[in-house]
Parts: C-alpha cells; sequence; structure tokens
C-alpha cells in the first residue's frame, strides 16, 4: 500500500520527538519532522510542493502561518480538554496565582474549562510574538507567578522572570492527527490521484494551457519553461472578448513564429474561468512576410479605410449579403477592379457566425515558390488544417493550372470547406464571359457566387459615399469642408467611372486637396474628372499587364525604375507631390528623395 508523504513542524524539539514516536508506530504514514516556530516554520513549509508531500502537520499559530504560504493542506495537531487539565494541574500545584497566555486554538478551550469548573484563573489570547510581549510586560508587576503558554509565550516569559509551563500535545492528540490525516488520505487519495495525473498530462500537452480570472489575472500556466510576458499580455487583453463572446481565436506573430491562441470561458463550482490553449506554428518566413496574412474582429473593425464598413450604404449591403450569410457553402465574389473586394470580404466576416476565429487571406500570387506552396498543401499548421475558421483565396487565377486543380481537389477531398468558411475572390467586368476558374470552381464547391455590381450601376449612392467619404478626409487632413455644390455631385452621378470605388475615393482625396472653400465647386470636379478620363484613355492603351511591364524598360538599376514610376505618378497627378506620395503608399520625404536620385 502506498503511503501517505507527511512533513511534520513542530514548535518546539519534545513536540518533534513525539510526532517521531508516535509516526514509527505507523505503517500507512511516511513522516519527515522539522522544529520551527511560527515564520520559521512557515519557511520551512514554503519550500516544498504537493508533489514532495500530500499533508503538513503542525499546531497553533505555526499551522496558521504555513496555511499562508503553502498549497499543500495544513492538519493542525490540536490541544485536547485533557492536555490543557494536565498542565492546570502542574500550575496549581506551583502557585496559586497563575494565568494562562495563547493562540485562540488554546485559549478558547480554556473559556470552557475555567467556567465549567468555576476556575479564577486569567486568560489572555494573543495571536503574535509583540501581542505576548505586551500581555507579559502588563502584569508584570501582578501577583501571577506561573504562566501556562505556548512556545513562544515560553520563552518571553522567563525573561519577565516568570515560572512557566510549555502547554504540550500530548500522544493522545498526536496519534489522533495521525488517525485524521490517514482518513483524509484515504478519502482524497483519489482526488490527489486525478489531480496528479491531470497537471501531468497538461505539462506534456503538446499545446501551453492557461487560465486566466475575469479580472485578467494569469492564476494557471502549465508549461513554465514556455511562459512569455508577452504572450500572456496579449491573453489578458482577450479575456473581455472572451467572456463577451465565449470563446475566442487569433493568431500573433511572436518571435518569428506564429502564435494560435484558442480562449474559452468555463464555469467550474459557479466560478468563471477563462482558459487558453496556445500553439507555436513554424511558418515560412517568405510566406508570413507576403502570401498568408492572419486578421481577426478587432484588427478589422478599426480599419477606417473599409468602404463597405464605413461608406457604403445599408440598404446595398444586406441585398449582396442577405443570402451569402445564411449559406454554408463556400463563397465566390466577383467584382471588377477597384471595387475593394478584400473590403468586401472583411465586412462578410465580420457579419458571420464565425467573427470570433481568425481571417486566413491566402493570396496566390506569393505561393509560387515551392517552398510556400508545400508548407500550405503539407504541412500540419497550414490554414488547410484549421477549423472554424474564415479562409479568404485571392489570385487564383495566378496559380499554374497544376497546382490550381491540386488546390480544389484537396479542399473538396478533406472537406475543408465543411470544417471552415471558404471564400475566393476574383476580378470579373460585366458583359464579358465569366473566367474558367470561377466556372470550374463553382461546379466542383458548390459555391455561392456574389456579383458586386460596378459602381456606374448603383450611381444613387453616390452622394451619400462622396458625403462619407468627406467626412473621413476631413478627419485624416484636419479640413473642415461642408459638402458638394448641386451641379458638382450631378457632375460626379453621370461620371462613368471604369476604376470604381478606389477612383471615387482617389477623385474625392483630390478635390479634397484642392478644395479651400466650404463646398467643393463643380469647376473643380470637371477639372479632375477630365484628368480621369485622360488616365483611363492611357489604361485602354495597355490593356494587359504583360503589356505594361513592356512598356518599362527594366534593363537598369532598380533606383532608375522606381524614379520612372514615381515621375509618371506625379505627372498623372497634375504635378502635385502629396497626392502621388499617398497614391504610392509612401511620404512626401521618400518621393522626394527617390526624385533627387
Amino acid at each position: 500500500m502506498k503511503k501517505i508523504k507527511v512533513l511534520g513542524i513542530a514548535p518546539f524539539e519534545s513536540m518533534s520527538t513525539l510526532m517521531l514516536q508516535a509516526g514509527a508506530k505507523r505503517n500507512d504514514i511516511s513522516l519527515t519532522v522539522y522544529t520551527g516556530d511560527l515564520e520559521d516554520g512557515a519557511a520551512i513549509a514554503s519550500r516544498y510542493t504537493q508533489n514532495d508531500f500530500d499533508f503538513i502537520i503542525s499546531r497553533g499559530g505555526t499551522a496558521q502561518l504555513i496555511r499562508q504560504v503553502s498549497s499543500i493542506p495544513v492538519i493542525e495537531i490540536t490541544i485536547s480538554l485533557y492536555d490543557l487539565l494536565r498542565c492546570i494541574q502542574l500550575a496549581q500545584s506551583a502557585s496559586n496565582h497563575y494565568a494562562l497566555i495563547g493562540f485562540p486554538n488554546i485559549t478558547k478551550n480554556t473559556h470552557f474549562i475555567n467556567t465549567l469548573l468555576n476556575y479564577k484563573m486569567d486568560i489572555y489570547t494573543i495571536h503574535n510574538q509583540k501581542e505576548a510581549e505586551k500581555v507579559l510586560k502588563d502584569i508584570a508587576s501582578s501577583d501571577i507567578e506561573v504562566i501556562l503558554s505556548d512556545s513562544i509565550s515560553n520563552s518571553l516569559a522567563k525573561s519577565y522572570h516568570f515560572r512557566s509551563i510549555l502547554i504540550t500535545s500530548g500522544t493522545e492528540s498526536i496519534d489522533a492527527t495521525f488517525e485524521q490525516v490517514v482518513s483524509y488520505g484515504n478519502m482524497y487519495k483519489e482526488t490527489l490521484h486525478q489531480s496528479k495525473m491531470f497537471r501531468c498530462l497538461l505539462e506534456t500537452h503538446p499545446f501551453d494551457v492557461y487560465v486566466f480570472s475575469p479580472e485578467g489575472e494569469m492564476i494557471y500556466h502549465s508549461r513554465d519553461d514556455l511562459y512569455s510576458r508577452e504572450l500572456t499580455n496579449i491573453m489578458a487583453g482577450l479575456v473581455p472578448s472572451v467572456i463577451k463572446d465565449g470563446q475566442k481565436k487569433v493568431y500573433r506573430k511572436y518571435s518569428g513564429i506564429l502564435a494560435s491562441i484558442s480562449g474559452s470561458l468555463k464555469k467550474i463550482d459557479e466560478e468563471d474561468l477563462i482558459q487558453f490553449y496556445v500553439n507555436f506554428r513554424k511558418v515560412p518566413l517568405s510566406l508570413l512576410k507576403n502570401g498568408l496574412h492572419y486578421l481577426d474582429k478587432e484588427e478589422l473593425l478599426n480599419n477606417a479605410e473599409n468602404f463597405y464598413l464605413n461608406t457604403a450604404p445599408q440598404q446595398f449591403i444586406e441585398s449582396l449579403t442577405k443570402d451569402a450569410l445564411n449559406s454554408r457553402s463556400p463563397l465566390f465574389v466577383l467584382a471588377e477592379r477597384g471595387m475593394d473586394k478584400q473590403h468586401f470580404v472583411e465586412m462578410l466576416y465580420l457579419q458571420s457566425s464565425e467573427q470570433n476565429n481568425p481571417l486566413a487571406l491566402i493570396d496566390c500570387s506569393r505561393l509560387l515558390n515551392s517552398r510556400n506552396w508545400d508548407y500550405l498543401m503539407q504541412d500540419m499548421n497550414s490554414p488547410l488544417s484549421d477549423t472554424g475558421t474564415t479562409i479568404y483565396i485571392r489570385n487564383i487565377d495566378l496559380l499554374p493550372e497544376a497546382h490550381f486543380k491540386e488546390l480544389l481537389y484537396t479542399i473538396k477531398d478533406t472537406g475543408l470547406h465543411k470544417r471552415n468558411r471558404i471564400i475566393f475572390e476574383l476580378s470579373h467586368k460585366e458583359s464579358t464571359p465569366y473566367p474558367d476558374r470561377f466556372v470550374f470552381t463553382k461546379n466542383i464547391l458548390n459555391c455561392v457566387t456574389i456579383e458586386i455590381p460596378p459602381l456606374r450601376e448603383t450611381k444613387e449612392y453616390i452622394p451619400h459615399m462622396a458625403g462619407l467619404f468627406i467626412g473621413t478626409f476631413n478627419v485624416d487632413f484636419g479640413k473642415e469642408i461642408a459638402g458638394f455644390e448641386p451641379e458638382a455631385l450631378n457632375m460626379l452621378q453621370e461620371f462613368d467611372w471604369p476604376f470604381n470605388y478606389a477612383q471615387l475615393r482617389r477623385v474625392i482625396t483630390r478635390l479634397g486637396n484642392i478644395t479651400e472653400e466650404p463646398f467643393i465647386k463643380s469647376t473643380d470636379v470637371r477639372k479632375v474628372l477630365l484628368s480621369e478620363e485622360k488616365e483611363a484613355r492611357l489604361q485602354t492603351l495597355v490593356p494587359s499587364s504583360s503589356e505594361k511591364h513592356a512598356n518599362l524598360n527594366l534593363h537598369r538599376t532598380l533606383e532608375e525604375i522606381n524614379r520612372e514610376i514615381v515621375e509618371l505618378v506625379v505627372k498623372e497627378e497634375g504635378g502635385n507631390q502629396s497626392a502621388a506620395a499617398r497614391r504610392l503608399g509612401i511620404s512626401r520625404t521618400t518621393l522626394w528623395r527617390i526624385l533627387k536620385l
């Protein structure tokens, strides 16, 4: 039979001897004994954990202090009525003037004896050494000659010239404590075994496990060797979202790898606890930088650039998303260039039931090297191994034919589209045949199609959208533009908008930059739209990307190529370097430096 491991901490040496003598008679416990009173005893106990001992036995104030510093269950050796009566008899035989000083566990029963036997003994309750010194000092001038006390008061009493009788627990009390230990040990043996088993399983689990309180305080962590303050702070920040939604999953880059963090709300004995699993994923750095991005709800809600979230009319959005949000089939988004398809997909994700799980963006144009492709298709940490994730696949038209079909059949054969929400997107101009890869994908995976109408077909929304664009522009650039002249709005509605929302946003930005009046004038609108028409005509002269690249001399240094591109954009922006910098996504300082090369 497995013995119960007991740590005995005796306040004084004679009790250590009694513990050892009593323990030697038993074959059901394994006993280790130290001597240490109060803080000294607590310091000894603090060195051990539940892996070392099953129970601690001690007495009085020492036992109380040990409970404050140790997670090991503490069973207190009591002072029995028999122990007290024996000590009182010794005091009475020594003097008629005696008193008792002790901790509450001693004085409680002494008051009972005093009342029952009509003794006139003075009783003083203390809680620490300082209180004991004060009591002894106060009674030093009294006629009291003998002090009944515990170990700490016993030592102090001698310095005040009192005779002192140490209140000890007899063999019977220690035997009773051991019986209690064995009883508790048998009662909780299975519970303790399960606790240790689960702790062992958690410590060897492939995922790191954290538990937080609703206040964001970490109260458990399974792997000390994997502890990270940075990750802990991330999880503490996710606690309110987990409490609100019941569960949450995000991805975060950490020390060159990707951390998958899954949180869920648990209720244990009416107490709310937040549990997190952390799985570290080794993703090729080139893929993380370019072809694979993980986004989450909080990031996207704070994106002021999302046209569909911040500018598009709600009626327009509902007409596009109603059927898609009610379907579990893969989605295929078709739209012309400039329709902000990625922002539309992000808006779909935010309105879906999967919004508390990540959005994985896979850009097929960045999967053209074998290492990135092999990771996506074969690695267990690939998003294609996920469950409950929204997987957004862009630019499937740029994949080699063999890779394209491998991807689709992998999705179909593994049931990926049943475990996750899959969204594809392609550019498609109205009145032209559907792209072959759209038709093939739709037939293989039974996709629901969302065709976003071009801006020229929803011109009734242009005044609304233009007003919201101006509001955003005012906030970003500190302007106070109040709106448009009526004729200016009419001109915007009559324009054909070949490059759709991206072009509308660009036009509004250019108008905002040149407008110094409260209202944007029709003369300025005419000027900017004429410039846009010229640019559109230039675009029609170079219909394909390969032809565009053919007009750019690539047999030069990168600096020379960059300079030519910047010069072209500045020219298209009518010499406005600020507008050119915004269009290129660089600062004016960087643009100026490139032009000076």
